[in-house]
């Protein structure tokens, strides 16, 4: 069909012009967002839309913040946090004092404005107190939307953003400016931003806490598998994954973890370290 031939001819072109392949995406799913940014463009077909992406580079950036999910808000999910807050955290400080290390190392894939990531670094903060200042501690939040990345390192939010917060933890981390709120300094200095796409990208290495939540349903299984393979490969021995309340681990890559908790999605690298009492 000569619309499926112009839906190809577009994802083959977004690759060449941006190194991010859909082509392993969930076929429906990417289709109709697709669509809607036709629509939004105002273009009747692919090759208009084509002939628009050719005339006008910026668009590329508006059909990649169009095809990724930037809903979100701090502490998303509440019962993943308190697990967080409970047991994956002070385990990897124990860990860490186990080792005689300092260093904690944490990778927020598909960040969307930053909200996950503040999230997790305000929780070290809460849980490290003073002592925050003996440990290196470095939050990865990436994504492949490049005005996400712009906005994120702002940490700059609107107040529904926020509705998951305690009023305690709004008052000690954050600062009013007019009608937003903003990021206090020493929880966005624990966070850096950068493009990396996790399907194409090199997988990163030494992380204690890998957060792939709601990413791996947009991908075909094939492409699960291959992104699960490389969070692995991110992954300190017995550092944590936690992955989105719909998603599984792909059958072949399961034996590499243990699971913590099936209902929130936390699972662990398989390695025998000390056991925290």
């Amino acid at each position: 069909m000569e619309n499926d031939r112009e839906y190809k001819f577009l994802l083959d072109k977004i690759m060449r012009n941006t190194n991010i392949d859909f082509g392993e995406y969930r076929p429906q799913l990417l289709k109709r967002r697709v669509l809607h940014r036709l629509h939004v463009a105002e273009c009747d077909s692919y090759w208009d839309y084509i002939s628009l992406l050719n005339k006008e580079l910026s668009e590329y950036d508006k059909l990649i913040e169009a095809l990724t999910i930037k809903e979100s808000y701090f502490f998303r999910d509440t019962n993943v946090f308190e697990f967080l807050k409970n047991e994956i955290v002070p385990e990897i400080i124990y860990q860490k004092q186990v080792d005689g290390s300092n260093e904690i190392r944490v990778w927020s894939c598909g960040m969307g404005h930053g909200q996950e990531a503040y999230s997790v670094a305000i929780l070290l903060c809460e849980a490290l107190g003073d002592e925050i200042k003996k440990f290196d501690i470095k939050i990865s939040a990436t994504d492949i939307d490049k005005d996400a990345l712009e906005k994120a390192p702002w940490g700059s939010y609107d107040k529904r953003a926020l509705r998951n917060l305690s009023p305690h933890l709004l008052f000690k981390y954050f600062t009013r400016v007019q009608d937003r709120y903003v990021v206090s300094d020493r929880v966005r200095v624990l966070v850096d931003f950068h493009r990396h796409d996790i399907v194409s990208g090199l997988a990163k290495r030494g992380m204690d806490l890998v957060l792939c939540r709601n990413l791996l349903i947009y991908f075909e299984k094939g492409l699960q598998e291959k992104v699960v393979r490389n969070l692995h490969s991110a992954l300190n021995p017995g550092g944590f994954l936690i992955l989105g309340k719909s998603e599984t681990l792909p059958e072949r890559i399961r034996s590499h973890f243990e699971i913590i908790d099936l209902a929130e999605r936390v699972y662990r690298e398989k390695t025998t370290l000390s056991v925290r009492t």
